[in-house]
């Protein structure tokens, strides 16, 4: 529960109280209306109730709100996400019991609860009832919205951008996210020690052992490195799983200063490098290599464009832009291609325990 404590009209000592209140304490929901006139009602020009939600329950809500923004929602020492969320899931599920007749009565009301109630609907019940809460509000707000009186705004207006907020949390945790190794229980092992498929171990040892001649023998350490540029290892990786799936090429998303371009191109027939903004500095290094071709735009569309257009070609990615989770959502999409050998990522280190659970076989600092 959380630990914040706020003045409140109804004489219960903590944000807690309140959200206990949308579990059914109906005598306390009308005790707080009653003192709570002004927010009252401006609830009641609009939420009358149905037969799923009474009146007293919208106006106990719309409290609840103003005391959530109050209490510091979702800040340090304030009231927790989760919950916040769990807090409005009894109102949510009496929303969807009939969304049209509270859609009708309450919308911006039904749309907060809908909203902040989300993370928690799919937390209990799953996403079969969440995601069927979100097909169910896109057709009606497709069609029509439904009708808000702009000369006589609801009280409920003032609390639009905490329900957006409670929205883009749960669609980003829900479909962005890629929890990182602090987020996750932790479970006695360390994140930097365990490989991420210990039965690869000898193999890989193995693979290095007989292609470290070919990697020194190439030149790469003749090359000019400059600051945050790939690091020797990672390279070494990187190439040596090329040679042992027999890749001819290979494509890049980020360049930055042409450094890891220009190693790849030393062991493929030909390199494909991407970015939004290629730096003058990385087209004047690469234009020594016949083999490297560069292309300006966002690697999440192109890469699956330049596998298209080289059917049959054994192919490797390296990204390095984007970053983070939209590197590890582009890396998912593109493994799955038929030409892709492998993909590889950098700067990962913070998502190691959640990427082995996706499939992970390698970090180069094993």
């Amino acid at each position: 529960p959380p630990q914040h404590p706020i003045p409140n009209h109804c004489h219960e000592p903590r944000l807690e109280s309140r959200m206990r209140s949308l579990h059914g304490r109906a005598a306390l929901l009308t005790a707080c209306a009653v003192v709570l006139p002004t927010a009252a009602q401006a609830a009641r020009s609009t939420c009358q109730g149905t037969d799923t939600v009474a009146r007293e329950t919208w106006e106990a809500a719309l409290q609840l709100a103003s005391d959530g923004t109050r209490a510091g929602l979702g800040a340090d020492g304030g009231v927790a996400w989760a919950d916040w969320s769990r807090a409005w899931l009894p109102l949510g599920r009496q929303v969807l019991n009939d969304l049209h007749e509270n859609l009708a009565d309450c919308p911006e009301g039904s749309v907060a609860a809908l909203a902040h109630s989300a993370a928690a609907m799919d937390e209990e019940d799953g996403d079969a009832a969440s995601l069927q809460m979100v097909k169910m509000m896109h057709h009606l707000f497709s069609d029509r919205l439904s009708p808000v009186d702009a000369e006589k705004p609801s009280t409920w207006q003032q609390h639009w951008l905490s329900a957006m907020a409670s929205m883009l949390r749960f669609v980003y945790l829900k479909w962005v996210n890629i929890r990182q190794n602090n987020d996750l229980p932790h479970d006695g092992t360390s994140d930097d020690a365990a490989p991420a498929q210990a039965q690869f171990l000898p193999h890989h040892a193995f693979l290095f052992r007989t292609f470290v001649d070919n990697f020194v023998a190439s030149g790469v350490y003749d090359l000019e490195m400059t600051e945050n540029s790939v690091l020797f290892s990672e390279a070494f990786a990187f190439s040596a799983f090329c040679h042992m799936h027999q890749v001819d090429f290979i494509i890049e998303s980020g360049i930055y200063k042409g450094v890891s371009t220009e190693i790849w191109s030393l062991f493929a027939k030909e390199v494909a490098a991407v970015d939004i903004f290629i730096p003058p500095e990385a087209e004047a290094r690469l234009l020594r290599r016949s083999n490297v071709h560069l292309h300006t735009g966002d690697g999440r569309q192109l890469l699956p464009q330049l596998l298209e257009q080289n059917p049959g070609r054994r192919a490797a990615i390296f990204i390095d832009g984007p970053k983070g989770e939209l590197a590890i959502h582009l890396a998912l999409a593109l493994r799955g291609h038929p030409q892709v050998a492998f993909v590889a990522m950098h700067d990962m280190q913070p998502y190691r325990r959640e990427l082995t659970k996706l499939g992970a076989f390698f970090f180069s600092d094993e």
